[in-house]
């Protein structure tokens, strides 16, 4: 299979270093970033470009765009593309992205689509959703994309909303995907009540025969409130008819009248509110070691200091015991709660051994290097392998923070006061992003107000930036009493210049602005002050 060929861009030494001055430092660490990445394997090349491409196009989209084509031309020749380069392709690219779609296996056009639609390019997105629907049976799925194009573009979403239906087979369609169609049409109902009223009808006929659901697998369970009752459901055939049911009545009362004794356990009135809808399988008769792994990780954030210490060094020993092709999902998934807090070196050094096993076994994605080389640059773990990918990882660790030494910000804080980086030179800036929901957020927080009240006269400023509306933030703080500044974020643009996916997370700053330490989770006291000694506070 022969694709056109995008240019070749040379992506080493100085060619990054052209642009603004403060792109220096920048393009000295992309160019490292791409000196790895041009050693690592095939598979793994294209995913660390794109991850340098991802931290780059903000600020530096020139050189973000050399970085997504040079990705481009690394799977250009693919018969088959992985659905997770597309998906990260395809907002950096868009065009190119699209272009490729006619030489790709069915299905790849709807994970385009969706890149495009999250990251914000309708225009591009609309276009390649009505292109897939003509090619067979869409995604049930998608009702975020048609709340969306209902608020932006009525016209559109009507249009699209029937291309969408007239490519499903309804009696046909899984009890779940029937699920789907309904949340569809619930998007759909504010501009066009009447075509969301014909898909409740139509999917109440297909669910009204009492044996409706009876063998399928998995189940579909629900729990919901109509009006102010709340109630559940436990089979496949009641969460449809509740949720399809329900919203016809309020649509077209006299349309449900037909199905009046099939939905008289629910007759309340009032809007549906659906809070958790669950894909059931079967149970086994015993839990498998997976599970057991599962369950033990579900309860760490609860356990003692010295227990949670020690479930994480027994945890990655279980999973070193796990057969080759599961190891790294678990293993990174044990990371990320092994790094809130302070479990010591040898729980990180157990994570980053059975880290690095599951990488060495299972081939997993760039991320998964990523994740391991974060713990040993801010965790301090001992490396359990030495690789131009896990380098390649580390390089664009490096290139994230001089990223974020040129990131600046300037927010008002819930008092009204505006603090800004440039503002606070003189300062030594704790910098934290953090949300009223987040248990560790919580957690870190009576030792950030420590912190403050103890080295505020010798020149410590702690900020914590939060992307929650004032509202949520101030029900949060009345019941606190912390007196450092608490700044908000709502736009998330300054959690999007710091690169912030994960919280809490916190940046120290010295006296002269600069970027002295990075904390990627959930840090005590004692951990602060190793990363404050960095910026001169002893």
């Amino acid at each position: 299979m022969r694709f056109w060929r995008f240019p070749i861009f040379v992506l080493v030494g100085a060619t990054f270093a052209w642009g603004a001055r403060d792109a220096d430092t920048v393009g000295q660490a992309a160019a490292r970033v791409e000196q790895l990445a041009s050693q690592s394997t095939p598979a793994l090349r294209p995913e660390f470009r794109i991850l340098a491409a991802q931290a780059l196009k903000d600020r530096y989209p020139e050189i973000a765009d050399k970085f997504a084509r040079a990705a481009l031309e690394d799977v250009r020749t693919r018969d088959s593309i992985d659905p997770r380069l597309l998906s990260a392709l395809a907002p950096l690219a868009p065009e190119a992205t699209i272009a490729l779609l006619p030489h790709l296996k069915p299905g790849s056009d709807f994970i385009v689509a969706d890149a495009l639609m999250r990251s914000n390019q309708m225009r591009q997105a609309v276009p390649v959703y009505r292109a897939s629907f003509k090619k067979g049976k869409p995604p049930t799925g998608i009702a975020p994309l048609f709340k969306r194009l209902a608020a932006e573009s009525p016209d559109d979403a009507k249009s699209l909303f029937a291309d969408f239906l007239s490519a499903l087979s309804f009696d046909a369609l899984k009890p779940y995907e029937l699920f789907g169609v309904t949340n569809c049409a619930a998007a759909i109902a504010p501009i066009a009540p009447e075509m969301a009223a014909d898909v409740y009808d139509r999917i109440l006929k297909i669910v009204s025969a009492q044996d409706y659901g009876k063998d399928a697998t998995p189940v579909l369970s629900a729990k919901f409130k109509i009006g102010s009752v709340e109630g559940s459901t436990t089979n496949s055939r009641d969460t449809l008819l509740v949720a399809a049911g329900v919203r016809l009545r309020a649509l077209a009362p006299d349309r449900v009248e037909k199905y009046k004794d099939t939905l008289a356990r629910w007759d309340a009135t009032g809007p549906l509110t659906i809070g958790a809808a669950a894909r059931v399988a079967p149970t086994t008769s015993a839990p498998s070691a997976e599970q057991a792994i599962s369950g033990r990780m579900g309860k760490i954030r609860s356990l003692p200091d010295a227990e949670r210490i020690q479930t994480v060094i027994e945890l990655a020993h279980a999973i070193q015991a796990l057969p080759k092709g599961s190891k790294s999902g678990w293993a990174s998934s044990l990371a990320n709660l092994a790094t809130e807090g302070d479990n010591g070196k040898e729980a990180m050094n157990a994570v980053a051994a059975v880290l690095g096993q599951g990488i060495q076994e299972d081939a997993p994605p760039a991320r998964v290097y990523v994740e391991l080389a974060a713990l040993i640059r801010y965790e301090h773990a001992r490396s359990p392998f030495s690789d131009p990918s896990l380098d390649a990882a580390d390089a664009v660790l490096a290139l994230r923070e001089r990223i974020h030494q040129k990131a600046a910000f300037t927010l008002t804080s819930m008092d009204g006061k505006t603090y800004s980086l440039d503002a606070l030179r003189g300062k030594i800036v704790l910098l934290n992003f953090w949300a009223t929901w987040c248990p560790p957020c919580r957690k870190e927080m009576p030792d950030m107000e420590t912190l403050h009240r103890r080295f505020e006269k010798k020149g410590l400023v702690v900020l914590a930036v939060s992307d929650e509306d004032r509202d949520t933030v101030a029900g949060f703080l009345a019941k606190q009493h912390y007196t450092f500044p608490v700044l908000l974020d709502p736009g998330r643009k300054v959690n999007e210049a710091f690169g912030v996916e994960g919280i809490p997370k916190s940046f120290i700053f010295d006296a002269e602005g600069k970027l002295v330490a990075e904390a990627i989770d959930m840090r005590t006291e004692r951990q602060f002050l190793e990363l404050l000694k960095q910026a001169g506070i002893e």
